[in-house]
């Protein structure tokens, strides 16, 4: 028997199998939009999640690539602060050369004592040499003796022993018009030839620049060290 599907039943037994017939088909209309409608927002959903996972992708890309410009960057700026730092450290050393070479005809006397020069600076070093070095009648100390003057800032004396350092007459620097009488007197008042004139004791050192004589001052702590520990040996 077939079930009518566009009219009422004409019978009660009829009539409710075709409105639980029609519920059924009903309800699973409904189920079936709304699995369709779930679906779509699935798909919509996969859909945003592989976009921002593109994104993300790009992202990571763009700052990969950033990353290796900026590696780029620093390279460069490393080679070129290395470039600059040798091309300083050159410049230094030949303003440390030039200043050996201006300063080549000065002697450095230390030891005497502050304000024994008075006013002149010059013509007590012409008197106190005179009176040192009387076998050098020939030399005309007025006039090889250019200058003379104490150097600007009271310094301590340097020992190997910090706990002994103590405060030190200001050197006074004298510039030889003859290289030759300078190299003389120097010969003759090393710190190990110490010389008393008149109850002034005085020795000379050559005048370099001052990082010349700090390499010069730490090469001689090293020695000292070096000789301690063969000594400990």
């Amino acid at each position: 028997m077939s079930l009518p599907m566009d009219g009422p039943a004409e019978t009660p037994l009829l009539d409710l199998i075709y409105r639980t017939m029609m519920y059924h088909h009903e309800q699973a209309q409904k189920e079936s939009r709304k699995a369709k409608l779930a679906n779509r927002q699935l798909q919509l959903s996969i859909k945003k999640v592989v976009k921002f996972c593109q994104d993300i992708g790009t992202h990571i890309a763009s700052m990969e690539t950033r990353s290796e410009e900026l590696e780029t960057e620093v390279r460069a700026a490393t080679a070129q602060t290395a470039t600059q730092g040798q091309q300083i450290s050159d410049i230094q050393w030949k303003l440390e050369e030039a200043k050996n070479r201006q300063w080549r005809n000065n002697l450095r006397v230390l030891g005497i004592a502050e304000g024994l020069e008075e006013q002149d600076t010059r013509a007590y070093v012409v008197s106190l040499f005179k009176k040192a070095f009387p076998d050098l009648i020939e030399w005309n100390w007025e006039m090889e003796i250019q200058r003379a003057h104490r150097f600007s800032l009271m310094r301590k004396k340097q020992t190997l022993d910090a706990s002994r350092e103590q405060s030190y007459p200001r050197a006074i620097i004298v510039y030889f018009g003859n290289f030759l009488l300078r190299q003389v007197v120097f010969e003759k008042t090393r710190p190990n030839s110490k010389m008393t004139v008149e109850g002034v004791s005085f020795f000379t050192r050559p005048d370099f620049a001052h990082a010349t004589v700090e390499r010069w001052w730490r090469l001689r702590q090293m020695i000292a060290r070096f000789q301690e520990l063969g000594a400990e040996a």
